[in-house]
């Protein structure tokens, strides 16, 4: 990301990168963790954890959930969660991971993305949410596959909200050939929120379940909401540059004409995902 958005300050286009993660650091950095909306972000951020860990054994014990970001921050929980043992996941705890990750998504566009367009920036979401919550309904239909229609219909309705209640004036898709990501990167450095290793899956053959599983439906969602796609298979240094050259001439056109599905005066919104 960071290419394009060298490409972008070129052009004379600057983008502001915003994340869920990246606007807690910053708020810590600054000592505005306190305000709204950064503590409310901050604790939603934080019940992740024991929400999709409840009741599981890792390790041979319960998780001991962080209680601050600056606790988070200096732990080595996500490096042992990584190889951990993981035992007695249940397929409700992805799902209500799900519903928090749109409550935090829907906060984060509402209190900080959407000021920040009004001030006249681009932004750029690196993820607008959807995909993490996809993620979540396919784990938690991984461990309850009896589920599957209920949890189908879920899919929908959360493909329709980031859509359409959270939709950029520009949406880019990346798409990815998860093989190739799986064989770049090897199944033992594949994290746990990636996979159903945690579910007692394999970690290389249900990353490319899940990821291809993902894959289909980001490419209904891109298509039904106009997103652009740019295709990043080609992982090569002139496929990379291709695709970043791509990206950066979609905000960039974007920036300076307007785009669909939304238009607003001033700044601009991107989304990646």
């Amino acid at each position: 990301m960071a290419e394009v958005e060298e490409r972008c300050a070129a052009a004379g286009v600057p983008v502001k990168r915003v994340t869920w993660q990246r606007v807690l650091e910053e708020a810590a950095n600054t000592g505005r963790l306190g305000e709204y909306p950064y503590d409310e972000l901050a604790r939603l951020w934080l019940e992740l954890f024991p929400v999709f860990f409840a009741d599981a054994d890792i390790d041979g014990r319960l998780l001991d959930p962080p209680r601050s970001i600056a606790e988070l921050a200096e732990s080595d929980l996500m490096a042992r969660l990584h190889g951990a043992d993981i035992r007695g996941m249940r397929a409700v705890s992805p799902l209500a991971t799900g519903w928090l990750e749109m409550a935090g998504h829907t906060l984060l566009q509402d209190a900080v993305v959407r000021p920040l367009v009004a001030e006249g920036h681009v932004v750029l979401s690196e993820s607008l949410g959807v995909k993490n919550v996809i993620k979540s309904l396919f784990m938690a239909e991984f461990c309850a596959p009896e589920e599957g229609a209920a949890l189908s219909a879920v899919r929908s309705h959360v493909q329709e909200y980031f859509g359409r209640a959270l939709a950029p004036e520009l949406g880019i898709y990346l798409k990815e050939d998860p093989a190739a990501v799986l064989a770049a990167k090897g199944a033992e450095s594949i994290g746990v929120f990636d996979n159903f290793r945690a579910f007692g899956g394999d970690p290389g053959t249900t990353f490319l379940q899940l990821q291809s599983s993902c894959l289909e439906v980001f490419e209904e969602f891109a298509w039904t909401h106009g997103w652009v796609t740019v295709d990043v298979r080609d992982t090569d240094p002139s496929g990379q540059e291709r695709a970043a050259e791509a990206m950066a001439e979609a905000i960039l056109t974007a920036a300076r004409h307007g785009s669909a599905p939304i238009d607003r005066p001033g700044g601009k919104s991107v989304a990646r995902q």
